[in-house]
């Protein structure tokens, strides 16, 4: 079963093991998007297709069952939550109304429905029922809703004022923040009405000269602006937006604030991770607090697990964006005062810290610090932090650790086998004996340790890879022991990072990887070439090559930057054909209205 819509969208029924497949395609694809947008299986039968489209091209899609029918619609695209290209906008169901089966359905105009059960008729839509009513919405009409979850957006809408932020139009966004202040405070009975809005043509100027002011904008961008504005919208949040988005808002305002008072210090990619930081915060709280957790990244319920749908790490996009910054100490600094000043390996790991940082040295005094807190975050217990001064050569400072614990069972043990001299053969076996040893009882970190006090890095960072499945901790260890241009560290490049890059089909990543291995002009190609074209000379062991992600705008973002950047960047760059380049900006646009 198929059927086409008048806006180039296509829809498909088939027959699968577990029920009916829909699969719903845009026809304008290309090397940057396989068409695909919606897969779901249903167990009860489809009998019925129907398209129809709102008065700006936007398709809505019935699909009839027996006893219903299912409205879906497209959604719009968002960096706040992982939500589906596709929904379900409304669902129509007659079963109360009649014991008949649905026999065929048909769009009216308006966006009513007509459905025909036997010998009666049922019309639902604009003129007749609403379909649904919201609080954004007075009528509740098919089109209306569908325009609130695809329409254009509020100058002040989150997503927009990140897209802003993201492509360093900072000054549009005080803008924007200062003119939102007067809107809410010339509000009267906390109804906004119709809130002014920027002329449009502000948004593609590049260079911004700040606009005069007429008489309903007095104040200038301050901190005393955003801290009123912040109040009044705690008290009365703005309509049509959900509590997240209120909350990715007040958070969007304040980070400008904070990256106005930096303006002189932090760069382009530094506010672009720090933003992201705080979103990524903003998520896990928001998740922890309704399931009754704690609020960090790498905190643990009382199970020890993570709490469920929190986000383990930020993506691998934020930590490029750090990767690239020249203002790394701030962002560092930022980083730990986020996790409370005394940052843990799960903190570490979740803002990608030993990925992103680029002075080995800087590195190396950071896991210092990650070591002293683990070791008091443990309640003083010598093993939680061994490894890392194991692997910054501290091993007189971890024999001193072990004497203060006293109440530890393995105290004497590991008293008498740390007053050795490690750097002798003999010792350095003795290590690795327990190492293995430490394997065989799956104490993973320990043993980790033990493989480092043996002078055994692969050894270490192989169960970094393996057992504990955080080839984060791999990174570090090889990093602070043996710099960026170290054998261990290179194979963890080729052998994991760069395969798991293209598995899962993350240019940033590979991206990453490749500038890593000094292979810039690999950096720049991944991000457009498609990468079966490229698996030939990826230099790296491929098992699987994932579907491609092109579904996030700030990749131009990335290949302007990098493109023209060194020798390198260009050779790679010269390497991509007009055409292809062309094809990629034109996604990019694409997906950029869709969110």
């Amino acid at each position: 079963m198929a059927q086409c819509s008048s806006a180039k969208k296509t829809v498909l029924v088939v027959d699968s093991e577990s029920g009916q497949e829909v699969t719903i395609w845009d026809s304008k694809e290309s090397e940057f998007s396989s068409g695909l947008e919606y897969l779901h299986s249903f167990e009860e039968k489809i009998t019925d297709l129907d398209w129809t489209s709102t008065y700006d091209s936007i398709s809505i899609l019935a699909l009839g069952f027996e006893k219903s029918v299912h409205l879906l619609c497209p959604q719009r695209m968002s960096y706040f939550d992982e939500r589906p290209t596709w929904g379900t906008l409304h669902i129509i169901d007659i079963a109360s109304m009649s014991d008949s089966v649905i026999s065929d359905s048909i769009w009216l105009s308006q966006g009513a429905l007509l459905v025909s059960a036997a010998h009666q008729l049922y019309v639902f839509g604009e003129a007749h029922e609403p379909f649904l009513a919201t609080s954004t919405s007075k009528s509740g009409s098919l089109f209306e809703n569908v325009a609130i979850k695809n329409g254009p957006l509020d100058d002040f809408h989150p997503q927009l004022v990140l897209q802003c932020l993201l492509w360093n139009k900072v000054d549009l966004v005080k803008e924007i923040i200062t003119l939102l202040a007067h809107n809410v405070a010339s509000a009267r009975s906390n109804d906004l009405g119709e809130m002014k809005q920027l002329p449009l043509e502000r948004f593609w100027e590049d260079d911004l000269v700040p606009s005069s002011p007429d008489s309903d904008v007095q104040d200038m961008f301050s901190r005393e602006l955003v801290d009123r504005l912040v109040r009044s919208l705690e008290d009365h949040p703005l309509p049509h937006l959900t509590p997240s988005e209120m909350e990715h808002l007040i958070v969007l305002i304040q980070t400008t604030t904070e990256i106005d008072e930096q303006s002189r210090s932090l760069d382009a990619n530094g506010v672009r991770y720090l933003i992201s930081m705080r979103s990524f915060f903003i998520i896990n709280r928001r998740v922890t607090e309704e399931g009754g957790g704690a609020a960090t990244p790498g905190s643990k319920s009382n199970k020890g697990v993570l709490a469920p749908f929190v986000r383990e790490r930020i993506r691998y996009r934020d930590i490029v964006w750090a990767f690239h910054s020249e203002t790394q100490e701030i962002l560092l600094s930022a980083s730990t005062a986020a996790c409370g000043g005394k940052m843990l390996w799960l903190d570490a790991r979740a803002l990608g810290v030993f990925l992103w940082g680029r002075s080995v040295e800087s590195l190396r005094d950071q896991m210092e610090v990650i070591a002293r807190n683990q070791y008091m975050a443990s309640e003083r217990d010598p093993s939680a932090c061994c490894m890392f001064y194991f692997a910054l050569g501290k091993v007189k400072l971890v024999h001193g650790l072990w004497k203060q614990a006293a109440w530890h069972k393995e105290q004497p043990m590991m008293l008498k086998f740390l007053s050795n001299d490690f750097s002798q053969a003999r010792w350095q076996t003795a290590a690795l004996k327990n190492a293995f040893a430490l394997l065989s009882k799956q104490r993973y970190e320990y043993a980790a340790a033990f493989f480092l006090l043996g002078g055994s890095l692969k050894d270490a960072v192989n169960v970094c890879l393996k057992q504990l499945a955080d080839f984060q901790l791999a990174i570090a260890l090889a990093r602070v022991m043996e710099g960026d241009d170290g054998p261990v560290l290179q194979s963890i490049l080729k052998d994991h990072v760069i395969p798991r890059a293209f598995r899962q089909g993350n240019r940033w990543l590979g991206s990453w990887a490749y500038w890593m291995l000094n292979r810039r002009d690999l950096a720049v190609r991944i991000l457009l070439t498609p990468l079966r074209d490229l698996a030939a000379e990826a230099d790296a062991p491929l098992d699987e090559i994932g579907d491609p992600h092109y579904d996030d705008p700030s990749l131009a973002v990335l290949f302007a930057q990098l493109k023209s950047k060194s020798l390198q960047t260009v050779k790679g760059t010269i390497q991509i054909s007009g055409q292809t380049e062309f094809n990629f900006v034109h996604q990019m646009a694409r997906v950029l209205c869709r969110m």
